[in-house]
């Protein structure tokens, strides 16, 4: 229940009109009749455990109508004193079988949407006119921490007027429990007016309260189950209400009923007209619907995985939704697949690539189409990179780059424009803003790892606590077999994660709040094709920075202070750029041109090296890309990027 009475002066109005309707409603009696309501679930989900089953929403409407009509088979554990004020309150809620635009519905609304994770009235999309259904908006969790909410009748606006629960709240199937499932009785008790036992309050147990029902006694509020408390008075106190908090309700009073009844025959937010007989044929609700849907499928799906290697097998699962699907055809040009009509096909890719996939659903009643571009990228199956490896993400993008974030979330790994180690880009997280407890993870290229000297991984990390205790975790994990399984090699937490000091405010890191770390790949030294993984796990801290990723003992030119230093001018080039030297000494060595997947394009020099030395370099004949200039001495390498336009 949300209570917005001491803000809201329209709220405050209406709550005092429908107190005056409730009380002559009261004094005037009513003849019984059955009150059928019109309702609409909204699944908002991510293509996760929250978005359930056609048959979970049954399960839950079915225990909603036992609830209301005094069917729960629990009844028979009412305490003595209780059975005679239960109440069968003749309300019943039919799933609506047409949408506000007229088409046909099974009154199940699917929406993908990250508003899934933190969900609140940013979360309440697509709402139907709340004069004609009961909307409620299914989610995976609720930023304020609770099982569900509801506003009283006319204390929200009209396209925010219903109930929010959770997804694991739904039903007694599925992800579902019978206990919990009580909590959407509880919710639609608030939309239809009743308060909790104790009062206007969401906070059972701290003051004896009322809940302005003649026959529920005054309560403190319960959230453990004893069926014997008396608190407040010698009565024993109404511990197995369906607005109590102990979660062994199983039963509304006489009272409660004639107040809900009340607001059903009250105008203020509509709810006299949501049982009208018009408005039921209107909602395709005027009779019961059938088992059978006669509506046209709305086509969905998901794959299990976004990438693979070639051959190896992904599963499409169809995820279509608004009735049954009869039948199918699943476009996967250019893979293997196991069939092209099941509800779940496993597919697989020989040649790497990006690759787009779309599912036609339908029944006798019509088809839709979905397609999902570039939804699943093949890699090679053999090492992108077998010389070592530097990556400072300063040009290209994150595809152009071989990184591949896990999830298509909100919230996911990116490039930073404005921030770097050892220039202006970098990969980063933006951790300030998102969900506490998941994890986002970013996989990067394959490399073959079997002729390097030194299999280290080293990277400059920035990351800053909001507060002390914040446990944000980074670790980095290793496969050889194309992601089917991973090794941790990294992990640091909290503060040992941390390079700076707490940050209230969202982090940017400046010079000196970077830190290079080193991963040892000793355990790996034979692979011959390592992909490698940064798992970052939410604890509401704040943004992480990763830049310069390294394997094989490379280092940057300007890591070396002031060492075997060098610079190509000007970076980006043209035509000609200058290659001047800042070394300690003469050296010998040898210098030569790379591509980003290491391999050599041209010696450019190898012999003796002045320490002020300096290389005038036609580039005309390169096409436009990112390339190397390598500096080896003495075994060690050192790597300047730049582009070439």
């Amino acid at each position: 229940m949300k209570s917005v009475y001491q803000t809201n002066q329209k709220a405050i109005a209406n709550h005092l009109l429908l107190e005056q309707f409730t009380q002559q409603f009261l004094q005037a009696g009513n003849t019984r009749q059955l009150y059928v309501i019109p309702v609409v679930f909204h699944i908002i989900h991510n293509y996760g455990s929250e978005n359930i089953s056609d048959w979970q929403v049954n399960d839950a409407v079915k225990i909603l109508n036992e609830d209301f009509n005094k069917n729960n088979s629990d009844t028979t554990a009412i305490v003595n004193q209780f059975k005679p004020i239960a109440a069968d309150c003749d309300i019943e809620f039919r799933l609506a079988t047409i949408d506000p635009n007229g088409n046909c519905t099974n009154g199940i609304d699917h929406i993908v949407s990250t508003t899934t994770y933190s969900a609140g009235e940013h979360s309440k999309l697509n709402p139907w006119p709340n004069e004609k259904y009961l909307n409620i908006w299914v989610v995976h969790d609720i930023g304020i921490g609770a099982a569900g909410y509801a506003y009283y009748p006319g204390s929200a606006d009209p396209d925010k007027d219903g109930i929010v629960i959770l997804s694991n709240y739904l039903g007694s199937v599925g992800t579902g429990d019978y206990v919990r499932a009580r909590a959407l009785t509880h919710e639609v008790g608030h939309w239809l007016n009743l308060k909790h036992t104790w009062g206007d309050t969401n906070n059972a147990g701290e003051l004896c309260g009322d809940d302005d029902v003649t026959d529920t006694p005054e309560t403190k509020g319960w959230s453990t189950c004893i069926l014997n408390g008396a608190v407040c008075s010698p009565a024993i106190e109404n511990v197995q209400n369906y607005m109590e908090y102990a979660y062994c309700s199983c039963m509304f009073s006489w009272g409660q009923k004639t107040r809900m009844l009340a607001a059903l025959n009250s105008n203020i937010s509509g709810r006299n007209n949501l049982w009208n007989s018009s408005n039921l044929i209107a909602t395709g609700t005027d009779i019961p619907a059938s088992s059978i849907t006669f509506c046209i499928p709305v086509a969905d799906f998901i794959s299990s995985s976004r990438y693979a290697c070639s051959g190896q097998s992904i599963y499409l699962i169809d995820k279509s939704w608004n009735a049954k699907v009869l039948y199918r055809y699943w476009n996967v040009s250019g893979a293997n697949a196991s069939s092209l009509s099941d509800s779940v096909i496993t597919i697989s890719f020989n040649t790497p690539g990006l690759y787009s996939i779309s599912l036609l659903a339908g029944n006798n009643e019509g088809s839709d189409f979905k397609i999902k571009n570039d939804l699943i990228q093949i890699l090679p199956d053999t090492a992108m990179f077998s010389n070592g490896y530097i990556e400072s993400f300063e040009a290209g993008d994150l595809s152009s780059n071989n990184f591949i974030p896990d999830n298509n979330d909100f919230f996911h790994w990116y490039l930073n424009n404005n921030v770097g180690y050892s220039g202006t880009r970098c990969l980063a997280f933006n951790n300030f803003k998102a969900l506490n407890g998941r994890t986002y993870s970013i996989t990067g290229p394959t490399f073959n790892i079997s002729n390097l000297s030194n299999p280290i991984l080293t990277f400059h990390l920035a990351f800053a606590q909001t507060v002390a205790g914040n446990n944000d975790r980074l670790r980095i994990l290793v496969s050889e077999n194309c992601g089917l399984s991973w090794t941790t090699r990294y992990i640091k937490t909290g503060p040992q994660l941390a390079t700076a000091p707490y940050h209230v405010l969202p982090f940017s890191p400046d010079a000196s709040e970077w830190r290079m770390e080193t991963v040892n790949l000793n355990a790996n030294a034979s692979s011959t094709d390592l992909r490698i993984k940064f798992e970052f796990i939410n604890d509401d801290g704040n943004n992480i920075f990763i830049d310069d990723i390294n394997i094989g003992g490379y280092s940057f030119s300007d890591d070396l202070n002031g060492e075997n230093e060098f610079e190509l001018f000007p970076n980006p080039v043209l035509d000609n750029a200058d290659l001047k030297f800042n070394l300690k000494n003469n050296v010998t060595g040898r210098i030569i041109l790379t591509d980003v997947y290491g391999r050599m394009l041209k010696e450019i020099y190898s012999g003796e090296i002045n320490k002020n030395a300096n290389f005038t370099i036609n580039f005309v004949a390169l096409p436009p890309a990112v390339y190397f200039i390598q500096l080896e001495i003495a075994g060690q390498k050192t790597i300047y990027r730049f582009v070439k336009l």
